[in-house]
């Protein structure tokens, strides 16, 4: 029997409500599915502990897990977060801070103005959390009058008081852990004040949802996924597939594939760092790298003979400028090196400036030697993975072998790089900082007290030390560049860095499906730019 077409719709309106009734039990509607970004790296997370990351996608995680009193907008403005307000003397050496009412941890205990004064002594007393606890330098005392004020004391005026995104932890918590136990302490739960609270981990993801207690604005996303890929390759598909919302860090060969994607928006933004070459410059005995590379001339003659103009164009495919100095162009503290103090790519420079300084080639095996015999031939290590370093330690090797100096590329994991740096046992390695956009932190770097930690090189000038410290009590922005300025002279003369490149970062997100985000700066990325603001005002498209 045939049904006619009138009475088959009715027939499927009536199966389609039925359905829809016994879905729905005693009336209920079944939950909504949670709105979930999915986003991709090519980095993996090395720790949940603020005091001991040093990764720039975990950067991201606290961000969103924890509160810091002030933190940037999207014009880099620093605007209140836990503190609503603040105000100073009229001699810049007593800061006081107002906070938010009502605010609870993630666990339901109440946050109070003790946390901040935990948080802070914490960082100041065991030196641990460097990406933040260079902001806390010059704090004499810190006051709590109530559980709502905060008040600051400084020995000088501090100029990076508002530029202080120092997350704030819970001290019911950290107050807990033996002091020996702070730096290694796995923090597998954080608990955080922020707009999203952690929920699980596997072997590469971590996810976080939203917290239905923020005191400030709700996002729209429900939960974000952060995941690693050990290929960025699969990275790429997996966007294109629709298995992941978004992706960080990809490789420059996939941005064309990405961009004739109609549902990909992708981008090659400046973002702030650089990537350079180290050089162990420690003079202790207990260093495991070659004495040459004490000689300055040898350091500079290595950045004259490198070609970082083809370094960006063929391992970076373009995407990126040639560095120079510690802070990136753009920046109000970034210098210049004068057209005198310039070392550009000029291999006839590096050879005069080698045989000047008595390294010859004087069995005529194309690599020269010192005085005493000892070939200039040195080991630099790369990561394995990072496609683009390991392209650069190809290039720069065959850049210097024109000069004279023999380079041994080594892979290696980025794990085993950081053990060699930590006890000294390298000759060169490339690797890549992240930065901020006040001066302290990168330069903190290769400041003499973070020797065997992260100044790398193991670089130490009294005059480079006394600046950092004066640099941050200048409130003139004019004199306070002036110092600034003379701290990346001392940097770029001594070459325990060469700044090879700033890359920028190759960042995509589905835009079929998502909305509201942008780039920050206009000319920078999606993501690892400081700010929460993509994650905070991301939403789907309807």
């Amino acid at each position: 029997m045939k049904m006619s077409n009138k009475k088959f719709i009715i027939y499927v309106v009536i199966l389609a409500l039925t359905v829809a009734i016994a879905g729905c039990g005693n009336g209920q509607q079944a939950p909504a599915e949670p709105v979930s970004f999915t986003l991709g790296s090519s980095t993996a997370f090395d720790t949940l502990n603020p005091l001991s990351s040093y990764m720039q996608v975990t950067y991201e995680f606290f961000m969103l897990i924890y509160d810091s009193l002030v933190i940037y907008d999207e014009n880099y403005e620093p605007v209140p977060n836990l503190a609503t307000e603040w105000s100073h003397s009229d001699d810049n050496l007593t800061w006081t801070f107002k906070l938010q009412e009502g605010v609870k941890w993630h666990d339901g205990e109440p946050f109070t103005s003790e946390d901040v004064k935990f948080t802070y002594e914490l960082m100041m007393n065991t030196g641990l959390g460097y990406m933040y606890s260079s902001y806390l330098t010059g704090i004499t005392d810190i006051q709590t009058p109530d559980e709502l004020t905060l008040v600051i004391v400084t020995e000088e005026p501090k100029a990076n008081i508002l530029m202080n995104t120092t997350p704030i932890l819970p001290k019911h918590i950290w107050a807990e852990i033996a002091e020996e136990e702070l730096e290694t302490w796995p923090n597998e739960m954080p608990v955080g004040t922020g707009p999203y609270k952690y929920d699980s981990q596997g072997p590469n993801f971590v996810k976080v949802v939203k917290n239905p207690d923020y005191f400030g604005t709700k996002p729209a996303v429900d939960e974000y996924i952060f995941v690693d890929y050990e290929n960025v390759d699969s990275m790429a598909q997996a966007l294109i597939l629709g298995e992941i919302d978004g992706a960080t860090n990809l490789n420059t060969a996939q941005m064309k594939q990405l961009d004739e994607d109609p549902n990909v928006d992708v981008i090659s933004g400046e973002e702030l760092g650089f990537m350079q070459v180290g050089v162990n410059c420690w003079t202790d005995e207990a260093s495991g790298g070659n004495p040459l590379l004490l000689d300055k001339n040898i350091r500079q003659a290595i950045e004259l003979g490198i070609n970082k103009q083809r370094i960006v164009d063929i391992a970076y495919n373009g995407q990126g400028t040639v560095g120079t100095t510690m802070i990136n162009p753009g920046n109000f503290y970034h210098y210049a090196p004068t057209a005198a103090e310039l070392r550009d790519f000029d291999v006839e420079a590096a050879k005069a400036l080698l045989e000047a300084s008595g390294y010859l080639d004087t069995d005529g095996d194309g690599v020269r030697e010192s005085t005493d015999g000892s070939p200039l031939e040195f080991d630099m290590i790369t990561i394995g993975d990072n496609l683009e370093e390991v392209k650069s330690g190809q290039l720069i090797a065959s850049d210097l072998a024109e000069a004279g100096i023999k380079i041994n590329n080594v892979n290696m994991d980025s794990g085993a790089l950081y053990d060699n740096i930590i006890a000294g046992t390298y000759d060169l390695f490339i690797w890549g900082w992240g930065a901020d956009l006040d001066p302290t932190v990168i330069m903190g770097v290769l400041t003499t007290d973070q020797i065997g930690g992260n100044n790398e090189p193991f670089f130490s000038n009294a005059r480079y030390d006394e600046l950092f410290l004066v640099q941050q009590t200048e409130l003139d922005p004019q004199k306070r560049q002036e110092m600034v300025f003379e701290m990346q002279q001392i940097v770029y003369d001594q070459a325990p860095y060469i700044i090879i490149i700033y890359s920028n970062n190759i960042q995509a997100i589905r835009s079929d499906r998502w909305t509201g985000y942008q780039q920050i700066p206009d000319t920078g990325t999606f993501f690892h730019n400081l700010t929460i603001y993509n994650y905070m005002n991301m939403k789907p498209v309807k």
